[in-house]
């Protein structure tokens, strides 16, 4: 995976291919056999970018991950023209690997102009000085996973602002899959961790949206206990959908508050506020994916959770 914030440009430097079909690169290095969603969020995003008039920024994505796509082959990205209003433009993107679809995304571009204003505020939390690290998060959850998020994910820095401490200590005393219920809210920092001195609007919002795929899904399995990338729990996100509000350098401090109120059927769904400490209200961010349980785990009811009321 990137190791540093050049790569993550590189990643973004997509080829043309014939008419509004673009290729992108596989990660570099990575061990991961399927292709990570935000990858494929981001180039896709940039894909569509590149057939948009300039100052029409995304205001909204809503994409679908359709197959499992190969984290060591590039991707196809092939781009339909829907729409070209005077206000808004939509695109739709198709992302292919060995002639099969395995991505759709579409996303909307508006044009700036003045309204009306309003946002929640940002939630008061400690600054990213004094959050956990992510890889010191994962401290006695398991050796192998803290190894590979070190290695996967050296490009950004992510801080967690609750750390799943009972989450952590349910895994060093054997306790997985019905262990004690964490609260369905967490909090982290991220960025990419090397200065970018970019005020790109494409570059910046493809950024955001290959770091929003991160941790996403796992806020809807702490209210069943589980540790972070807990192995007993098939995970995959099946759609993701994203709200800009505002466009941010992604090289800066923002603030992902996550939460979930429902999971069923295998299925759990996530959203989440991004917050900029400068900006506010970045944007606003939603994912369904699946959380099945693995392997023995697959045979054992799982326990039904009620959330307390807030």
């Amino acid at each position: 995976m990137p190791a540093s914030g050049k790569d993550l440009l590189d990643l973004l430097d997509l080829d043309e291919v014939g008419t509004d079909g673009f290729l992108g690169q596989a990660a570099p290095r990575s061990r991961m056999v399927r292709t990570y969603g935000g990858h494929l969020l981001a180039q896709a995003l940039m894909a569509a970018y590149r057939t948009v008039p300039s100052g029409r920024p995304v205001h909204s994505l809503h994409a679908s991950f359709l197959r499992g796509g190969d984290a060591k082959e590039p991707v196809r990205y092939d781009v339909t023209h829907v729409r070209d209003g005077r206000s808004f433009t939509s695109r739709r993107v198709v992302g292919e690997q060995h002639g099969r679809q395995i991505f759709e995304l579409t996303a909307s571009f508006h044009r700036d102009e003045a309204g009306y204003e309003h946002q929640a505020p940002m939630p008061h939390v400690p600054a990213p000085r004094d959050a956990v690290p992510l890889v010191d998060a994962l401290e006695g959850v398991d050796v192998d996973a803290k190894s590979f998020w070190r290695e996967e994910w050296k490009a950004l820095d992510l801080r967690v602002v609750q750390e799943c401490e009972a989450a952590a200590q349910a895994a060093k005393n054997g306790t997985v899959a019905g262990g004690p219920p964490q609260p369905s809210r967490e909090r982290l920092w991220f960025r990419v961790h090397d200065s970018l001195d970019s005020q790109e609007v494409a570059l910046n919002s493809c950024l955001l949206a290959y770091m929003s795929d991160l941790t996403l899904l796992s806020t809807a399995l702490r209210p069943h206990g589980y540790p972070f990338l807990a192995p007993e729990v098939q995970r995959a996100t099946v759609n993701h959908t994203m709200w800009f509000h505002e466009i941010v350098p992604a090289d800066q401090w923002m603030l992902y508050d996550k939460s979930s109120d429902w999971a069923g059927g295998s299925r759990g769904l996530a959203t989440a506020q991004v917050y900029s400490p400068i900006r506010g209200m970045v944007a606003t961010v939603a994912q369904e994916g699946l959380i099945r349980p693995h392997g023995v785990y697959s045979a054992q009811p799982a326990p039904v959770r009620t959330l307390p009321a807030s």
